[in-house]
């Protein structure tokens, strides 16, 4: 029996055909869009927080560097936020980072989990243990003083120190990590991209195919079907070009109809689903489009995409601008701690440095440093100018604000940054070899440590200062607000520690020189009569005995007794004031050598015995002369005693003798 196909088979067997080919084409399309969907959900929900947290902690490690660096060489007292700060990121942050990542490198290779574990456990046991060192060693303000232990420490957190060197190479490990996790958000962004190239091939071969798949269909149907089927078979020979008409078919109230009508629709959505697909393609994520309806797979899928995709690259923008603005901060910072670790015992200074430092990080034109002074005497407070960058030098050197005046007494009572837009007139100028002119913008931020005031900075500026700007001069303030403190506190300390050692000693030796003189008094008194008339009869005896008479370093005479003055038969008056040369024998000269040699030894201290011949009325006198130096109270030698005894006869017998 010969089978008939009628019109109704015909089309129930073509459109069977196109309908199993439409099922296998959205199911390659769900399939596309599906593995999209996990390449895109793997980017948003692994990679991209796994980059984030590594960068995260990355940043906490790179600070606690910093921290610990700072612990050792600037901050001295226990609670500076410094140490609090770096005492959270061991006791809080740091866990809490930890354990983020242990959560998220679950879905990690074997590999990138084996070199997390190592990094944590490096880090915990081996990095923060050394820290736990020396902040235990370095746990008082008399540690630092300890030589033993800043011996100890310092080393190890100096460039290429061991603290040094660990924490480096756990950054340089932690940033392998995070490249490594990023290179692999790159290939699936790379694979999603191909993924779409591919779907865009597949959506045209699959047009073509149904295109063909209808014309088979309109083949076995061209001698049932009129001019509506012909102008159909017109229209899809012209898709198999590969070209979507923008003129529609005209759909009557039939069957026919119905199939124009929606081929139409197809033909509109494949228009609209190209462009939008090469739209997203070029990252254009705000294109319009709008699917067929809500059961649209592929145009819902579509925008879920788009809509991911957007999402993901405004929180990697949003995560750049912020790692960007973190590192300018911690690299300010960093770079601020370096230069009040010099030359923190020179106020003057440390103050240069620190303005020509934050005018330039700034990109300001003008500022100034004051400094909060405590006038005892007076009992008066005032803001001491100790550095000013491009202000008028000559002027302003030597300015003092009063505490409770102007914008900057403002500020210290309010203790905020004061943020001007509109300076009043004259307040302050800007000026270069083209002229002068006022600033635009005008900050003014408290140098303040536990709500303490220690000085002010005034920055004046052309260009406008953003927030993060402020929070950074803010946090800046807080360690150049320390440095001031341990400074002035050094100043006082060494000041108070010289003054109490003088004074101790002072009161020391005055003690025991009270004491002495005390027992001396009381045996000199029991003594001093008893030598006074020792000494009288010994004088007496002297004089009645041998010639004495004094000099001063000079050699000119002081005081003589009367033997002397009968031995060379002179009278005393005649004698005082005269030089010793004057009164001996012309035959000896000032300028010999054995009589220089003679007062050279007693100016010494050098006692020395002479002979010498005197010229008398009565004749030639020979004299044997001790001369003895005497010091004063202060212990220098101011006169020197001679006793002379009389060997005239004895120097005529030896001389008859010979």
């Amino acid at each position: 029996m010969k089978i008939r196909f009628t019109i109704v088979k015909k089309l129930t067997v073509g459109f069977g055909i196109l309908t199993f080919a439409v099922l296998l084409n959205s199911l390659l399309i769900y399939s596309t869009l599906n593995n999209s969907k996990k390449l895109n959900e793997e980017i948003i929900n692994i990679y991209t927080p796994s980059v984030s947290y590594l960068n995260d902690l990355s940043f906490l490690i790179n600070n606690s560097k910093m921290l610990i660096k700072n612990w050792v060489f600037v901050e001295r007292k226990s609670d500076t936020p410094d140490k609090l700060n770096l005492i959270e990121i061991h006791e809080e942050k740091f866990p809490e980072m930890i354990k983020k990542l242990s959560k998220i490198s679950e879905k990690w290779t074997k590999k990138e989990q084996a070199t997390f574990q190592n990094l944590s456990v490096t880090i915990k046991d081996t990095l923060f243990v050394k820290h736990k060192e020396i902040m235990q060693s370095l746990n008082s303000f008399d540690s630092y003083d300890d030589p033993m232990v800043i011996f100890e420490i310092n080393p190890m957190v100096e460039e290429g120190g061991e603290v040094i060197i660990l924490s480096d190479n756990i950054l340089k490990e932690l940033n392998a990590l995070s490249e490594k996790l990023n290179k692999k958000a790159s290939n699936r962004n790379v694979e999603m991209i191909k993924s779409f190239v591919g779907f865009q091939r597949f959506i045209i071969f699959s047009s073509i195919f149904l295109i063909l798949a209808a014309l088979i269909i309109a083949y076995f149907t061209t001698t049932s079907i009129t001019q509506p089927i012909n102008y159909l078979k017109k229209f899809l020979l012209t898709m198999t070009k590969g070209i979507l008409p923008k003129e529609k078919l005209k759909a009557k109230n039939d069957e026919i109809g119905d199939m124009s009508s929606a081929l139409n629709t197809f033909v509109s959505t494949l228009i609209e689903t190209s462009e939008f697909a090469l739209e997203i393609g070029k990252g254009n994520y705000k294109t319009n489009y709008k699917p067929i309806s809500e059961q649209d797979i592929l145009g819902n899928s579509l925008i879920n995409m788009r809509n991911n995709l957007e999402k993901a690259d405004e929180e990697e923008n949003k995560r750049k601008q912020e790692d960007e603005l973190r590192n300018w901060d911690a690299q300010g910072i960093a770079k601020l701690g370096d230069i009040l670790r010099q030359n923190n015992d020179n106020i003057n200074k440390l103050s240069s440095n620190i303005m020509s430092f934050i005018i330039d990080y700034l990109n300001a034109n003008q500022g100034a440093l004051f400094i909060l002074s405590d006038n005892q005497e007076e009992n008066e407070k005032y803001f001491e100018l100790k550095s000013a960058i491009a202000y008028g030098r000559s002027k302003l050197m030597h300015k003092n604000v009063p505490y409770n005046e102007g914008l900057i007494g403002r500020c210290a009572y309010e203790k905020l940054p004061i943020y001007l837009k509109e300076i009043p007139e004259n307040y302050l100028h800007i000026t270069s070899g083209l002229g002068t002119s006022n600033p635009k913008i005008l900050l003014i931020v408290p140098l303040k440590l536990n709500e303490d005031i220690f000085g002010i900075i005034e920055i004046a500026s052309f260009n406008e200062i953003k927030q993060y700007q402020i929070d950074f001069l803010e946090k800046a303030g807080e360690n150049i607000a320390s440095t001031i403190s341990s400074v002035k506190v050094n100043e006082q300390t060494a000041q108070l520690l010289s003054e109490s050692q003088q004074k101790g000693e002072e009161l020391a030796a005055q003690e025991e020189e009270m004491r002495q003189n005390m027992e001396e008094l009381q045996a000199t008194q029991e003594e001093s009569s008893r030598r006074e008339v020792e000494m009288r009869d010994v004088i007496e005896a002297i004089n009645n005995t041998v010639g004495n008479i004094d000099f001063d370093m000079n050699g000119s005479v002081i005081n003589v007794n009367d033997r002397y003055s009968k031995m060379i038969s002179v009278a005393p008056e005649n004698i005082v004031d005269n030089k010793h040369i004057d009164l001996i024998s012309s035959d000896y000269n000032e300028e010999d050598e054995d009589y220089q040699s003679l007062w050279i030894n007693l100016r010494k201290g050098i006692p020395c015995e002479k002979k010498f011949k005197y010229n008398t009325p009565n004749g030639d006198v020979w004299l044997h002369e001790t001369f003895t130096p005497f010091k004063n109270a202060d212990g220098d030698f101011n006169k020197v005693v001679d006793l002379v005894i009389d060997i005239t006869e004895n120097k005529l017998l030896e001389d008859k003798l010979k």
